[in-house]
């Protein structure tokens, strides 16, 4: 979602039609600065192997001093983290907000948790940062300039030369622990301090305890992100290599706004002190440790460990997962499990650049949700009371739903089926313990973010994939009322905004319900469209009677005068005047952009706005000349309308797919700091990516209908898993995919194939995708009414 925070963050208040961006002269800046980052980053894949050695963790962490060439912050992280591991150990270069950002001037320290390219400030818990000489416990007074000359990254291992401390720092990690290598200069005293308080939200409390001489213990207690304030705690065990002589603690005042963040006053330190509790919200406390200078450089290992049940469980976990392991071992086993990782898909072809596109899309697609339960199988659950799952299974966290169900969800689906049946399960046990099943989930709480049902998506999807691994009885209690019930009151969870008005009137009046009251409608048609389906396939024929006629509720808010999606209010009148560029009645986004949101039902759409209409419009949309946040095209930096290209499979028009598909990728997507679409969004720009340059994409996910675009790479070999039948599912092209963006002819397992879409069944089955391409359009491959993909219209329930 250019997410909650495309609207409330600090970064990224502006307008649809706000047009700044960078002049050539600094995009050429940015370009070269990203060729020295390029070099060291390929240092730091030296360790790396096979596929991980083409991830670059520096794409989209934008941007050269705080300026993003898309004026669009993507807010991804470069530092280590396991395939949707607990702990993302990463620098902080801001004092709030997302962590990184390429080209800021000043390191703040290394902090355990950061969600990936979401759009709202969030987590940076457990801050540490090594120091040399007096302790100093400001901001401004232990920050550090630094280079990207001098720092690296590959998947599961980040480095960073502070140049104000002459200090050397790595960074790698496992699932729950974070691990650093700090090499101090010799001839000064070595400091490491945990300026506990510090976080990249709002911390609401912390407690920090110094533990014999080579122990920091303690918790940080964060808020959710987007203002929703929940509160929640990380619990940290730090152990050191080396046995520190110094010690103690500082309490102090934390200052207003940013200034205030990094010059608050400067706190007092109490020498000797082992224990300091932050107890109000102006307050703040840290801990410190030191060594002695020595005649030669000192090297100091540590080791942290987080969990979000209890202490315990954060020294469990660093007991189970690190010790007696070195640094280097370590880092290979993270790189072994991200080579492993980045496996399940084989391309060959293309160049370097788009291979190191692909790979780091797939990197960026494994990042989130994250693992949540303990190495013991503790973890807290939705009720706030500890839970412990089931051996050899797992809990995972931090949904961003309105995004991921649209391409991520089903990437994970076709290439983790087993990690997916946890994280399927994971939802239903937030149902069971909390009483809903929420859209926008962090950590244990209901953010109620974003709009519609888009987790019903998810789970529908998986199981129709066949992904069984969860328990549906429950899911399917808690989605189909989630479909048709308003929560009790008093619930931290919202449910569908405006149900009862769904339920009273079959859409939602938009002087009842204010935020996107027909967006809102068009995202509870998808789930309902999704959970059709799967009443379908469950035998509960009298659910999937009430939910197909719920599903076509969108149609309630489509204007057969101007032939547009619009506001209606309440009294059955629309809102006037109506002007496709508002974004009244809509969720980051305008008029233009939803005008074919309804991706279940996508040949009832383009019948009611008529063919030729409808393609003329979808044309002009993509009639751009360069990527801008402008209301009446194509805007790839956001989710509302990432089906629409693909929406010319459906209209009879697919090589305008295929070439707006080419375009948007050479145009947004890149080897760059400023290389993605946007707010990452916890993996959804990323695996949209994935899937296109795969020649993939579903509109309609629960559909199962996939369609076809040209594939970049000449051959993409998916390896399956269980529970799928096949083995691998191959994707050749005839010669230079990348010269020859039309599709000509395709061959599904040998035999000819006029459509322009296959069944995921002909994916998870196993086989092979032949496409013959040519550098013109072919005008009648896919073209005719039979070929288009399956809707809603098309079946009677």
């Amino acid at each position: 979602m250019q997410s909650p925070g495309k609207h409330l963050s600090s970064h990224d208040r502006r307008t649809l039609t706000r047009e700044s961006r960078w002049p050539k002269w600094m995009a050429g800046i940015a370009a070269l600065a990203f060729g020295f980052l390029t070099v060291v980053s390929c240092a730091a894949a030296q360790n790396a192997s096979g596929n991980a050695a083409y991830v670059n963790p520096f794409i989209g962490t934008g941007a050269i001093g705080g300026t993003n060439v898309n004026d669009s912050y993507e807010n991804l992280f470069p530092g280590p983290s396991m395939p949707f591991g607990m702990v993302q150990l990463s620098p902080n270069t801001e004092s709030h907000g997302f962590g990184y950002h390429y080209g800021e001037k000043m390191i703040h320290g290394f902090s355990m948790t950061h969600m990936s390219g979401v759009g709202c400030s969030n987590e940076g818990d457990v801050l540490f940062t090594p120091t040399t000489g007096p302790i100093e416990t400001r901001v401004a007074a232990f920050e550090s300039p630094y280079s990207n000359k001098q720092e690296s990254a590959s998947p599961g291992y980040y480095e960073v030369h502070l140049l104000r401390w002459g200090i050397d720092v790595a960074l790698t990690a496992t699932d729950r622990t974070g691990e650093a290598k700090i090499v101090y200069p010799a001839g000064k005293t070595a400091n490491l301090l945990v300026p506990i308080s510090r976080t990249l939200n709002r911390t609401v409390g912390a407690h920090v305890r110094v533990v014999g001489s080579n122990e920091i213990e303690g918790y940080v207690r964060n808020v959710t992100f987007c203002d929703r304030d929940s509160p929640y705690d990380v619990y940290f065990v730090m152990h050191f290599s080396q046995p520190f002589i110094r010690y103690g603690t500082w309490r102090g005042y934390l200052g207003a706004g940013h200034e205030g963040f990094i010059n608050s006053p400067p706190a007092k330190i109490t020498v000797g002190s082992r224990e300091a509790t932050e107890a109000s919200l102006d307050r703040q406390v840290g801990a410190y440790v030191s060594w002695p200078s020595s005649a030669r450089r000192r090297t100091v290992l540590v080791k942290v460990g987080i969990s979000y049940v209890d202490l315990k469980g954060a020294e469990n976990n660093l007991e189970a997962e690190a010790a007696g392991k070195s640094f280097a071992r370590i880092r290979d086993q993270a790189a072994a499990a991200w080579n492993k990782a980045l496996g399940v898909i084989d391309v060959r072809g293309g160049t370097r650049r788009e291979r190191t596109i692909f790979y780091t899309a797939l990197y960026h697609a494994m990042l989130m949700p994250s693992l949540f339960s303990d190495a013991d199988g503790r973890y807290l659950g939705f009720d706030g009371k500890i839970h412990r799952v089931s051996p050899g299974h797992a809990v995972y966290a931090n949904f961003s739903g309105w995004d991921i169900y649209r391409s991520e969800m089903p990437l994970l689906a076709l290439i983790a089926p087993k990690r997916m049946a946890d994280i399927m399960q994971s939802i239903v046990l937030m149902y069971q313990q909390g009483g809903w099943i929420g859209r926008w989930p962090q950590i244990n709480h209901y953010t109620n973010v974003m709009a519609g049902s888009p987790l019903t998506t998810v789970m529908a999807t998986a199981w129709l994939d066949g992904i069984h691994g969860f328990n549906i009885k429950a899911a399917w209690q808690g989605m189909y009322k989630d479909a048709t019930e308003a929560p009790p009151p008093g619930k931290p969870y919202q449910g569908e905004r405006g149900i009862t008005w769904i339920n009273k009137l079959h859409y939602v009046p938009n002087n009842k319900v204010r935020y996107g009251s027909v967006a809102q409608l068009q995202e509870d048609c998808v789930a309902y469209a999704s959970l059709y389906d799967l009443a379908k396939a469950l035998g509960k024929d009298g659910a999937a009677r009430t939910l197909y006629e719920r599903a076509l509720y969108y149609r309630n808010v489509f204007d057969p005068a101007d032939r547009m999606f619009r506001p209606k209010n309440a009294d059955g009148k629309w809102v006037t005047p109506f002007n496709p560029d508002q974004t009244e009645g809509f969720i980051e986004g305008s008029g233009w952009q939803y005008q074919w949101f309804a991706p279940a039902d996508l040949a009832w759409v383009i019948h009611a706005v008529g063919r030729d209409r409808f393609n003329r419009r979808l044309t002009h949309l993509f009639s751009y000349r360069k990527p801008e946040w402008l209301p009446q095209y194509y805007n790839a930096y956001n989710e509302p309308d990432l089906e629409a290209p693909f929406e010319f499979n459906f209209s009879g028009e697919p090589w305008k797919a295929q070439n707006a598909v080419r375009r948007i990728l050479r145009m947004y997507y890149s080897d760059t700091p400023d290389g993605d679409a946007g707010n990452d969004d916890a993996g959804e720009m990323s695996s949209w990516a994935v899937m296109s340059m795969l020649g993939l994409y579903s509109v309609d996910p629960a559909s199962r209908a996939y369609e076809l675009v040209s594939p970049v790479f000449s051959r993409s070999v998916i390896h399956l898993h269980a529970p799928y039948a096949g083995k691998t599912f191959t994707i050749d092209t005839s010669p230079d995919p990348m010269a020859h963006p039309y599709i000509h002819g395709v061959k599904l397992d040998g035999r000819t194939r006029a459509k322009d879409w296959i069944w995921f069944g002909d994916i998870s089955k196993g086989g092979t995708l032949s496409f013959a391409l040519g550098s013109t359009p072919d005008r009648h491959w896919g073209t005719a009414a039979a070929d288009a993909p399956p809707s809603l219209s098309d079946e009677s329930p």
